[in-house]
């Protein structure tokens, strides 16, 4: 008597049928995409941060032939936003920056955007974030653009061009961005200007106090132009000894374009940290150790000074005097 096994062999053709394929299978493969997505998902953001730095200092879509890249500027803030995965708040943060620098130096004008956009990103990220990006980070984040002597100095100019108004609170920040939102989410032959009191809190309280001096409204003759990012590589001239030191005159080429007899702003010092120091210490007095300090009590006590000799003989000496006095046990 033959004995039934309980499971049924594997060539059942009752248990497994030949077109029968589990729900999740897929025998081709789909086919990759020809073109990856250059924007990497960001393009309606990139190309509103484009829009928005081009009209408001008319910077071309290249970056400068010195860069060695031929990225389009929608393409390298997309980049820049794919790849520090930052909050979109950061990203309108930068562009309330860009527009208190515009509304300080009018008639600034950008020869790049691409360097005015990754400085400002850089510094709002490092307001807004408590955890952020070093200086060496971002300078992968700009593609090798930029090395990190530049980003240095970048971060130091845009800092020093916005008298260290950085914050962004929310009020101002939500305004901002609807306001974006919806006059540069598309292309139009012309863009509304914004206040200066519509992104900068110092702005909007000085025009709400009524006992505030009225400041002037900055202009091309008073307001210089800045030369933001413009890379330094050639050192001051050594002075002739016997001659007075000669005070190079600033170069009139700048990547912002200045006009003529315009003042340029002075230049920061570089560092090669990835943390760039605010300021450079003052610089030790030249000369020998002064022993001629001097110390005048109330009541007029004798003048004491520093000397490197001890004299032979006490200046106290003849007010000195001692006596004798009996002990008693």
């Amino acid at each position: 008597m033959a004995t039934a096994h309980p499971y049924p062999s594997a060539a059942d053709p009752r248990k497994h049928p030949p077109n029968a394929r589990p729900r999740n299978y897929q025998s081709v493969p789909p086919a990759p995409s020809s073109k990856a997505d250059p924007f990497y998902g960001h393009e309606p953001v990139a190309r509103l941060c484009a829009r928005f730095i081009t009209h408001l200092f008319t910077c071309p879509e290249y970056p400068p032939s010195s860069t060695h890249s031929q990225q389009k500027l929608p393409y390298f803030i997309a980049y820049a936003l794919h790849r520090t995965k930052l909050h979109p708040s950061v990203t309108y943060a930068s562009l309330v920056l860009l527009q208190r620098l515009k509304a300080r130096f009018p008639t600034a004008r950008g020869s790049s955007g691409h360097r005015l956009f990754i400085s400002a990103f850089m510094i709002a990220s490092k307001v807004i974030c408590d955890d952020t990006y070093s200086n060496k980070s971002w300078s992968i984040v700009a593609q090798g653009m930029f090395n990190l002597r530049e980003v240095n100095q970048m971060e130091r100019e845009m800092c020093s061009y916005l008298d260290w108004e950085l914050t962004v609170d929310n009020p101002i920040l939500g305004n901002f961005e609807a306001a974006v939102n919806r006059d540069f989410y598309e292309n139009r032959a012309s863009y509304p200007d914004y206040p200066l009191a519509m992104v900068s809190k110092r702005a909007a309280k000085a025009a709400s106090s009524s006992s505030a001096t009225p400041m002037p409204e900055p202009n091309s003759t008073t307001s210089p132009i800045p030369n933001f990012g413009e890379q330094r590589n050639a050192s001051p001239a050594k002075p002739h000894p016997g001659h007075p030191s000669h005070i190079p005159k600033p170069s009139s080429v700048s990547s912002w374009g200045s006009a003529p007899n315009t003042p340029d702003t002075p230049s920061p010092s570089y560092s090669n940290s990835t943390s760039p120091a605010s300021s450079a210490s003052p610089p030790t007095p030249v000369g020998g150790e002064d022993y001629s300090a001097k110390i005048r009590g109330v009541d007029s006590s004798p003048m004491f000074t520093i000397t490197d000799i001890m004299p032979p003989v006490h200046p106290l000496k003849g007010q000195m005097f001692a006596f004798a006095h009996p002990s008693r046990w």
